[in-house]
């Protein structure tokens, strides 16, 4: 098989990514479809950002517990669970507006019980695939994952964007409904004991003694704490989440409606540009063996993600608008694959769920993010408000994130200035000391990331 899809090779992972494709085809085309449908009963910007926060809010509240659950419980039947909630969700709202009962609280209300069920389903996904590829191609076997959502970001508010030309907000829902019993069917199909899983990079094994969710929680609070490549990742994982990614669900339709004049179709036209950067960046990421100064990468994708923001929020050319939703795409995308794979490298078995929920609560502050963006494109219009936020993407970096000239080849270290973040995640480490939460100081990673010239063997 080729280098790029040497994942797929793995029977189980070929399940997971099938999935990926129908979840994210469905979810994509909510993406287009909810912003619009909110616009249309409100009128409104600001209700716009409320919606997106409502839709994200359950990543904060139940985000921890929901990987405390993947490190606790079958991560199969999880998926199981929650994905037909999401099924029903879809079909309940398909309902509403194909019988004209539709109303604003009804649009809410779904938005926050499809976000609850999302909270479990994206922690657990993630923490199957160490279980089911090499350690090896862990990099290849996320980047395809991530491709395979950014392929349905594509095609998913594409055909979204086609469909609002001849069908209504219900009938487009009803399909949703039905891409996700296609998506229960091929988690049923995945078995955990036909492929060969990933060893365990801090040496340990899964345990299957039980103690409480509590105990659990605290135990992977501790063991990220002392952890320091984890937590900068985190770190560097909620500057994009929380400034940049509100962008799309936000800024997107207003831009289609108010700026560019492409109407609701062409919101869905946008987002699938952005689909296909995102496409060419995990596809490109998929492709690469090895790559050297990774937390280097992962700033200058940063920046060149805010760049795109910037020229989006100056454009009134729709074919501009398209090159700068393209390569904020291939950005956002490449940042997130290196982000996941480094972070499930660096991170023990038994700890995965939890440390993937954290990445779960990142995504949740999407919901903060949006409401911020909501306000500024009520108050400054969608242009104004854009360029606050692309600048502010460019400017703002977990503020201890600095190239050292005394470091080897220039590496990026973090060892003399620890954030604000830092101090008061070191503070719950000292308050719950454990010897499970041990910093793996020989990590490669934490030696090239983080590790000063006097730490390092």
């Amino acid at each position: 098989m080729p280098t790029t899809f040497r994942a797929l090779g793995y029977r189980n992972f070929r399940y997971l990514w099938l999935g990926q494709l129908a979840h994210s085809a469905a979810m994509w085309m909510e993406q287009v479809v909810r912003p619009l449908l909110i616009l249309e009963l409100t009128g409104s910007p600001l209700q716009v950002g409320l919606v997106v926060a409502v839709r994200m809010a359950p990543q904060l509240l139940f985000g921890l517990l929901a990987g405390v659950a993947a490190d606790r419980y079958d991560k199969r039947r999880i998926l199981l669970i929650s994905q037909p909630v999401t099924l029903v969700m879809n079909f309940l709202l398909a309902v509403l507006l194909l019988s004209g009962t539709i109303a604003v609280w009804h649009v809410f209300v779904t938005a926050f019980v499809t976000g609850g069920s999302m909270a479990f389903n994206q922690p657990t996904r993630q923490s199957l695939i160490p279980r089911i590829v090499p350690m090896e191609i862990m990099l290849n076997a996320v980047s395809l994952n991530t491709a395979a959502m950014n392929l349905m970001r594509v095609l998913g508010a594409g055909l979204a964007g086609v469909l609002l030309i001849f069908l209504d907000y219900g009938q487009i829902y009803l399909l949703n409904a039905l891409l996700f019993v296609y998506v229960t069917w091929t988690t049923a199909r995945i078995t955990l004991t036909t492929d060969t899983p990933s060893p365990d990079p801090a040496g340990e094994q899964e345990t299957t003694a039980r103690t409480s969710i509590l105990q659990d929680l605290l135990e992977g609070f501790r063991y990220m704490t002392a952890n320091r490549g984890l937590l900068y990742l985190a770190a560097m994982a909620l500057v994009i989440f929380v400034i940049g990614m509100p962008y799309q669900q936000v800024f997107v339709p207003l831009l289609a409606l108010n700026v560019l004049e492409i109407g609701r179709s062409g919101a869905g036209w946008m987002l699938a540009l952005v689909g296909i950067g995102s496409l060419v960046g995990s596809l490109t990421l998929a492709s690469i063996r090895q790559l050297r100064r990774r937390g280097l990468v992962l700033m200058v994708f940063l920046v060149v993600f805010g760049l795109a923001l910037l020229l989006l929020s100056r454009s009134r050319s729709f074919p501009l608008s398209a090159v700068a939703l393209i390569i904020a795409g291939c950005m956002t995308t490449a940042y997130h694959s290196l982000n996941i794979s480094l972070l499930l490298e660096q991170t023990s078995m038994k700890f995965q769920g939890r440390v993937m929920s954290l990445m779960s609560l990142d995504r949740g502050l999407v919901s903060v993010g949006a409401v911020i963006s909501g306000a500024l494109a009520e108050t400054l219009g969608p242009q104004f408000g854009l360029a606050v936020v692309a600048l502010a993407c460019i400017v703002v970096h977990p503020p201890d994130l600095l190239l050292q000239p005394d470091a080897p080849e220039n590496e990026l270290t973090t060892a003399e200035t620890p954030c604000s973040i830092l101090k008061v995640l070191g503070f719950i480490h000292f308050v719950l000391p454990s010897e499970s939460a041990t910093v793996k100081e020989n990590s490669p990673f934490v030696q090239s990331f983080i590790l000063p010239d006097n730490h390092r063997s």
